[in-house]
């Protein structure tokens, strides 16, 4: 069903093409559901149980704070309804907003204490506040509180599982890891909750020293999921990128007239400190980070729309014209300086995927520096393959995958550090994760003066920032700086063949 752009839908249009989306949703394709609700979202202000949806498919593609905004809008219709309250409140946990997040999450247990999704939303903000003992009390009150009948498998499950993170720290891991194990291999337990339990019953065996369990568990956890994923189409795609980037064609690519010489990019793949290095740097009272950005992802889109669920990766130039640049880069630096505190010398961006567009951001914010974070393929393999992310990572299914994307990935920024600089791609450097967790300071020194900064000590003092992290890194960098993931791998040796079939020869020692 589709309703003309022109035509003025009917709430009964609205509310099929509602029902439609939440078909899509539910079913995991959430851009379709997005693309079903656009044209009509405009007269569905009203209506919130299709905005509900349309938030919901947002979130699921990490647009959060549309998401919050759209959340925002509902509850202001329906402020007593606890769901999208605590729907609102885990948007705003995903922009980093904890301290909103608390605040509406408790207004939504006032209407619904029995509510287990808002008790465990409650406890969640709490940890990501630095708040554990409040966290405890929480659960505990809620277990302690709510009656039996309401208690299902399901709801002790979710409590169970947000109760194992408080493990190692605050809780014993072998007084939990089994009770977490069993809900996670317990099929009367919804399957996306299945899946959560089951990837943190791995950290729980992996902190246990169970290591060949966590593997299992992890296994398990991808299964349950079964996420999409054609490494032959992104090996395809990437050969595209390269060879176009690396083009004469490329060459003539005009520049943008923006300013980005105070904006910093953290690229690199997922787990190889990009959250380590931005939350050292955003101790300086000059340096600001912003977490994951998706701005230079969606500018990329425009310019070469990729399948519905892909990331955008560019090798069709036909868009880059000098008037699309001029505009592309006026706004890019407009949406990133709109953010900018005042006295911010450094703007910082760590999605850690935008190394697929290095050579777009030395177009598009002439004078930006990126700072590339590298460390052994087989530690970032582990830690990415055994994290579980809200957002869809096909490409770590499995160890096969993971080396096919890492080979990937290695082979784009080796071509892109063979472009001339500034031209054709940023200044840029490599910061090695297992040089900055063992030498902090000689490390720091060398990135600031890269950013042409004098050293300041308070980089290295972990208790300088009261900023709340909001990625899947935010347990670890919150703590002091420690070496205990350097050579990690070894644990799993005997579980690498598979990735070192492909990544091996991107891997050193």
């Amino acid at each position: 069903m589709t309703v003309p752009p022109a035509a003025k839908p009917t709430p009964q249009q609205i509310e099929a093409l509602g029902a439609r989306a939440h078909q899509f949703l539910v079913s995991g394709r959430p851009h379709e559901a997005i693309q079903a609700l656009m044209p009509v979202i405009p007269f569905a202000q009203k209506m919130p149980k299709v905005l509900l949806v349309y938030a919901q498919a947002l979130g699921n593609i990490s647009q959060h704070e549309r998401c919050a905004e759209t959340l925002k809008a509902i509850c202001k219709q329906i402020p007593s309804d606890p769901h999208p309250r605590t729907e609102y409140a885990v948007a705003l946990a995903r922009c980093g907003k904890y301290e909103a997040a608390l605040e509406n999450i408790r207004k939504a247990r006032v209407h619904a204490p029995h509510y287990t999704r808002a008790a465990n939303v409650e406890a969640e903000v709490l940890m990501d506040l630095g708040r554990n003992e409040e966290a405890l009390e929480t659960i505990e009150a809620y277990l302690r509180d709510t009656p039996q009948d309401k208690l299902d498998v399901t709801s002790r499950a979710h409590i169970c599982s947000t109760k194992s993170r408080l493990a190692p720290k605050y809780l014993r891991v072998e007084d939990v890891v089994d009770e977490v194990v069993a809900f996670a291999q317990n099929k009367e337990v919804k399957d996306y909750l299945r899946g959560i339990i089951a990837a943190r019953a791995a950290k729980l065996l992996d902190t246990a020293g169970r290591y060949d369990e966590a593997i299992e568990m992890t296994k398990l956890s991808k299964e349950i999921r079964d996420l999409p994923w054609d490494y032959a189409a992104h090996t395809k795609r990437t050969d595209a990128m390269i060879a176009a980037w690396t083009s004469e064609a490329a060459a003539r690519i005009p520049t943008g007239e923006a300013d980005g010489s105070g904006m910093v990019f953290i690229v690199g793949m997922p787990r190889s400190g990009t959250s380590l290095l931005e939350q050292m740097l955003a101790r300086h009272p000059e340096v600001q980070a912003t977490g994951e950005r998706n701005d230079v992802l969606r500018i990329a889109g425009t310019i070469h729309p990729p399948r519905m669920g892909d990331m955008p990766m560019i090798s069709d130039f036909s868009r880059l014209t000098p008037q699309s640049v001029r505009q592309l880069s006026a706004m890019l630096a407009s949406e990133i300086n709109a953010r900018r505190e005042r006295g911010i010398r450094y703007i910082i961006d760590k999605q850690p995927f935008n190394y697929l567009y290095v050579p777009l951001i030395a177009r598009l914010l002439p004078g930006a520096k990126v700072l590339h974070t590298v460390r052994d393929g087989r530690d970032t393999c582990i830690s990415y393959y055994m994290q579980w992310f809200n957002g869809k990572h096909g490409q770590c299914n499995s160890f096969d995958t993971l080396g096919r994307y890492y080979a990937d990935y290695r082979r784009t920024m080796d071509a892109w550090k063979s472009l001339p600089s500034p031209g054709q791609r940023p200044e840029m450097i490599d910061v090695s994760y297992e040089s900055l967790v063992a030498e902090p300071e000689r490390v720091m020194r060398e990135v600031m003066g890269f950013l042409g900064m004098d050293f300041d000590p308070i980089v290295l003092d972990t208790k300088a920032t009261d900023r709340v992290v909001a990625t899947a890194s935010r347990d670890q960098v919150k703590s002091e700086i420690y070496t205990s993931s350097v050579e990690r791998w070894r644990r799993y040796e005997r579980h690498l063949a598979p990735f070192m079939r492909h990544a091996g020869a991107y891997v050193e020692g």
